[in-house]
């Protein structure tokens, strides 16, 4: 489970911060959200990011080892609900109108989108590989998956897999496919920059890439340094951030989460967070980010910084541990390690509490609804067999 905690902090570090800041170092930094450059607010941002989740990294290193966590569902019945939600998800994607039904919120509110909530397919591909005693397909549920994903418009399917592989080391299984799951990435980044530009057309934003810039593109999506960088910006320099604090502030994000679980509208109408990053940094109108989902992450890190100032080192380092002893107090439980491991590499990359808490709620009802379908499934063919014995 260390292992899994440490790989996810190495990814989040390596993807999004010291290879971009290594190809700004040597190409020079183009900002592909703004036109603002305040190159002592990146340098800043970067160090804010750096030093905390290194610090976080050693104390993880020096911490005993412990031990993998074994499967514990029998037969192949993850296998069957996975590539149904992957089928699922897909049908009602394109039903609605594909990725332009995201944007303006078509999708909210109807049934189908309710549904879904219990069939989470990344959950599921977890649970498929390394909860799951008996061995699927890997190639077959990996390809699924990223090529489902990639259809909808994410330009992150190949990345996605790479934190599969992070997760696996908590789990005995994974040692089956460990070998399999390295080919798939090894050659799969190949063809990354070629996905990248297909799920942007389904965005209807192809025309807008430049090939000659295809790459500063794919560096400023992965990067948190830019989308740091602004926020740092405007607080130097005593703009204003009310909206900052208004939105982020912890009754709000506690009014939306509430509004999450509980059946109708207890409070006004909202949006995430994140949803407001364009307003309350780059000059959008609010009603626009309202209408138009167009998130952009806020690191953790940088949230605590624009909160806590200093304090946002020790905060994270904090955040860091807690999460790992939670993980370490459910290693009986192996569906709910799944769950929080596949959310806290977002507690760090993408901070908003909404966020983070629909992506609980989501992977939580998906095990539920997992469990549910196990235990009748096993009734049935139970049942079937004794009445076939019987007859």
């Amino acid at each position: 489970m260390k292992k899994s905690v440490i790989g996810i902090i190495l990814y989040f570090l390596i993807l999004h911060v010291l290879i971009p800041g290594v190809y700004y170092l040597f190409n020079g930094f183009v900002p592909i959200y703004t036109d603002l450059i305040d190159i002592p607010s990146l340098i800043k941002s970067a160090i804010l990011i750096i030093l905390p989740v290194c610090l976080s990294l050693i104390i993880l290193y020096l911490l005993p080892k412990d031990q993998e966590i074994a499967p514990n569902i029998e037969g192949k019945p993850v296998t069957e609900l996975f590539y149904f939600s992957v089928l699922f998800k897909m049908a009602v994607f394109y039903y609605f109108g594909g990725f332009a039904s995201i944007i303006n919120g078509e999708v909210n509110g109807t049934f189908s989108n309710y549904f879904s909530l219990f069939f989470n397919p990344f959950i599921l591909l977890l649970v498929v590989l390394f909860v799951q005693k008996k061995r699927t397909n890997i190639i077959l549920a990996v390809l699924f998956y990223v090529v489902s994903i990639t259809l909808s418009g994410s330009r992150s399917g190949i990345l996605a897999i790479f934190f599969v592989f992070m997760i696996g080391y908590s789990f005995q299984t994974f040692q089956g496919y460990k070998n399999k799951l390295y080919s798939f990435l090894k050659y799969s980044l190949l063809i990354s920059p070629f996905l990248f530009i297909y799920a942007t057309s389904i965005r209807g934003a192809a025309d807008t890439i430049d090939k000659s810039v295809l790459l500063n593109q794919i560096v400023g999506r992965m990067s948190t340094l830019e989308t740091s960088m602004m926020p740092l910006y405007f607080y130097h320099n005593n703009m204003d951030m009310e909206l900052f604090y208004d939105k982020y502030g912890i009754w709000n994000q506690l009014k939306l989460i509430l509004d999450g679980i509980i059946p109708g509208q207890i409070f006004d109408y909202d949006v995430m967070p994140n949803n407001y990053y364009r307003a309350i940094f780059m000059g959008y109108s609010k009603s626009f980010v309202v209408e138009n989902y167009m998130s952009i992450n806020l690191t953790l890190p940088i949230y605590l910084y624009l909160k806590y100032s200093y304090l946002s080192i020790l905060f994270t380092i904090l955040y860091v541990l807690g999460f790992y002893k939670i993980v370490l107090a459910l290693k009986n439980y192996p569906l709910l390690v799944v769950v929080v491991l596949s959310v806290f590499y977002n507690v760090i990359y993408f901070f908003d509490w909404v966020m983070v808490f629909s992506q609980i709620y989501t992977a939580l009802l998906t095990v539920l609804c997992l469990k549910m379908y196990v235990f009748f499934r096993k009734e049935v063919i139970v049942g079937l067999k004794r009445d076939l014995n019987e007859y």
